[in-house]
């Protein structure tokens, strides 16, 4: 197991668990003062449309019953009363006028809303250090796992992501302890190269003339075969070096971002364009090549995301990186299987990636750990004692009380559930967030011989679509990914390039553009970057479906992790961001979720876990 040290002999782990991470936790405890939000308006009263009703769009992921519940909240068309709650009319569903309540009477020490990582996590870590606790996880989602979600259901022939697609080695004591504990083999999961392969030509801002051809490994040793004049590749070698640095350094960006020293906090306000073009001297080449990984992985392009984030993503990029079959939904299975053994027949990782979930097994009173699908939070409330949370499954709404409640979903709902709880100052914060829509899309091939003639590898990037920025071979950690007979997945992600202000319309329009648009996107985007192979869209893409993660990630705009940094004595002092103010607890709930961690990361989702984990037990 490889555990890097940079020059003075501290591993950046070891850092994390040193007195300064300490430091920089007590530090966070001002507020600077912030613009007033208020709700946009934007989408109200818009459903699902007709694009929710094809069934090459309602495979996993946000299906139009999640959305439209959802959107009861954004809508505010609930009113509570004690055992009663009115449902406002609206063009996009049939529910309205009054639903009972009905008393949920499980036994339970603590309730999580979300069963994505975070959730996932948060449960993981109360089990290590309480065992025994009871705790109901509740999913709006007909299956577990949030974006860390697969797809391998007919006709798609191979396990694939639905959202996360990989994770970084594990750099600090909770990741070690939750890989370890639940039995991930990451260093037997390593992506072999060639990792990144990156297609250019004339849609390429400063190539060579001409250039139209795929460069493979260009994060290992492809970054010198890159079609660039000789000054700008002389700059991407520089910068390859600045960002492996950054991995190695004492206190560095990390995720989740407070477990790092605020003398870097002032990355956070300035973007990833002015870090490598103003601060390094870079050409703005350099800042265009790595946009390509900033508007899949941050949802913005370099001129937006925040150099902070940039750097704690594309640092980890230069080493090594695992992936099981279905991507991140793989380590939730593991730790699914852990909370409830009985989830899952088997107990070998393979077994746990292959076998199907037993659904039956997940909701058990006599599990200490109960996860129940189909089931959206709308309303939290805290108490002397407890907590309680009001949720909607199956056409009826249920009351359940616990010692403390957890809220391990995203912003958009974590502070509609709570509004009634917030100050105007706590909700200003929550409103300060952006949330980026990401469309994913799996491409069922017949066979893999145009990737293999290629030479191609895990993940794929190019310029100039209009909804994607790479894709993902979903079985290249697989033996067989040499096979050019073999059918295989690709996994498409979006490319938002759009800037903050414009998400809340971007994420309208994923409920209405026509998914053959999307279709066509993918049609024009593969018939251009493998026109070099044996090719044929209408005869090698056997299927395709549609992933509509309308909330999907936060953007990590610039200032969203922390303020400047003050200096006192030669130290520096952590400035909040409202991230810090939004996720303080409210009496016996608790916030967690990548979101208030700063980046869309699988780490911030587990770190969040360790957090909330940490926050309630005291309560029990």
């Amino acid at each position: 197991m490889n555990r890097e040290a940079d020059d003075d002999g501290i591993s950046r782990r070891d850092f994390l668990n040193g007195v300064l991470l300490a430091a920089g936790g007590t530090a966070v405890s001002g507020f600077f003062p912030m613009r007033a939000f208020g709700h946009s308006g934007i989408g109200i009263n818009t459903g699902d449309g007709g694009i929710g009703l094809d069934p090459r769009a309602s495979r996993g992921g946000n299906v139009p019953s999640v959305f439209n519940i959802g959107h009861w909240m954004r809508d505010e068309r609930l009113t509570f009363e004690p055992n009663r709650v009115r449902i406002k009319a609206a063009p996009y569903d049939s529910y309205k006028g009054n639903f009972n309540v009905a008393a949920d009477n499980g036994n339970y020490d603590v309730i999580v809303a979300g069963s994505g990582l975070s959730g996932l996590s948060t449960a993981f870590y109360i089990q290590r250090r309480r065992p025994g606790t009871r705790v109901l996880l509740l999913d709006c989602n007909a299956g577990f796992g949030g974006n860390a979600g697969r797809d391998d259901a007919a006709p798609i022939p191979v396990i694939s992501a639905t959202g996360g697609a990989y994770a970084v080695d594990p750099y600090d004591d909770f990741l070690f302890e939750l890989y370890e504990t639940v039995g991930v083999d990451w260093a037997a999961n390593y992506i072999p190269a060639p990792f990144y392969n990156y297609f250019f030509d004339d849609r390429t801002p400063h190539v060579l003339p001409g250039t139209r051809s795929w460069t493979h490994d260009v994060y290992g040793a492809g970054t010198n075969h890159m079609p660039y004049p000789t000054a700008i590749v002389n700059d991407l070698k520089h910068a390859k070096q600045d960002f492996r640095n950054w991995y190695t350094r004492n206190g560095s960006p990390t995720d989740p971002a407070d477990n790092s020293d605020p003398r870097f906090d002032y990355l956070a306000v300035k973007t990833l364009d002015e870090y490598l073009t103003v601060e390094k001297g870079f050409h703005p080449a350099v800042s265009d090549f790595y946009t390509r990984f900033a508007v899949d992985a941050l949802a913005g392009k370099s001129t937006q995301v925040n150099a902070y984030t940039s750097i704690s993503f594309i640092g980890a990029e230069y080493n090594p990186v695992f992936t099981l079959p279905g991507g991140t939904s793989g380590v939730a299975r593991h730790i699914l299987k852990w909370l409830i053994p009985g989830s899952i027949n088997g107990s070998t990782s393979a077994a746990i990636i292959q076998n199907p979930i037993q659904a039956n097994q997940l909701d058990l009173a006599a599990n200490t750990v109960r996860i129940r699908q189909g089931a959206m939070v709308v309303r939290a409330d805290t108490a002397a004692n407890n907590a309680s949370v009001l949720y909607f499954r199956n056409g009826q709404f249920h009351r359940a009380t616990a010692r403390a409640v957890v809220l391990a979903g995203q912003f958009h709902t974590a502070h509609r559930i709570v509004e009634h709880l917030l100050t105007p100052s706590v909700l200003n914060a929550w409103l300060s967030f952006t949330l980026a829509p990401v469309p994913i899309a799996n491409v069922s091939l017949r066979r893999a011989q145009p990737l293999v003639d290629l030479g191609l590898g895990f993940n794929q990037y190019w310029w100039g679509s209009r909804f994607w920025a790479d894709f993902v071979v979903a079985d290249w950690i697989t033996p067989n990914r040499l096979d050019p007979n073999r059918p295989t997945v690709l996994t498409f992600y979006g490319a938002n390039e759009l800037p903050p202000e414009e998400m809340a319309h971007d994420r309208v329009n994923l409920l209405s553009r026509p998914f053959g648009e999307y279709e066509a996107s993918l049609r024009d985007d593969l018939g251009r970057v493998l026109a070099d192979a044996d090719f044929d869209f209408d005869r090698d893409v056997s299927a395709i479906y549609l992933y509509r993660w309308g909330h999907g990630m936060v953007y990590p705009k610039v200032g969203f992790p922390f303020g400047a940094p003050t200096f006192s004595g030669g130290q520096a002092i952590r400035t909040p961001a409202p991230r810090h103010v939004a996720r303080a607890p409210i009496g016996r709930i608790s916030f967690g979720g990548q979101d208030v961690e700063s980046s869309p990361a699988v780490e911030s989702a587990f770190g969040s876990g360790l957090r909330t984990a940490e926050e309630v037990l005291p309560l029990l």
